[in-house]
């Protein structure tokens, strides 16, 4: 004849305080998770406004190396010209 231990089971009350601890768990994790987010969209919304910033850079920096090189172009027809005369002055 053996005896049965008997197990224990929990009541009612002590589920309900387990179940009431996950659901305060989740909802800690939760507003983690929130937060996170919240963070996230304002360092989205910062790092849209840098590319932004960095792609009106990137235009005018190309605007002014196109004069750049226009201009380049031209000091060089000058100097080219002025080598030009020289020479026709030394065989003269």
């Amino acid at each position: 004849m053996s005896e049965t231990k008997p197990q224990f089971e929990p009541t009612s009350l002590e589920r309900f305080g387990h179940l009431e601890d996950k659901i305060f768990r989740i909802v800690e994790e939760f507003k983690l998770v929130r937060k996170e987010k919240e963070t996230l969209q304002a360092e989205n919304v910062q790092l849209k406004a840098q590319i932004a910033e960095i792609r009106d850079r990137e235009v005018a920096v190309q605007s002014d190396l196109t004069q750049f090189q226009k201009e380049r172009e031209q000091l060089r027809e000058r100097v080219e010209k002025a080598l030009s005369l020289l020479a026709t002055m030394e065989a003269r």
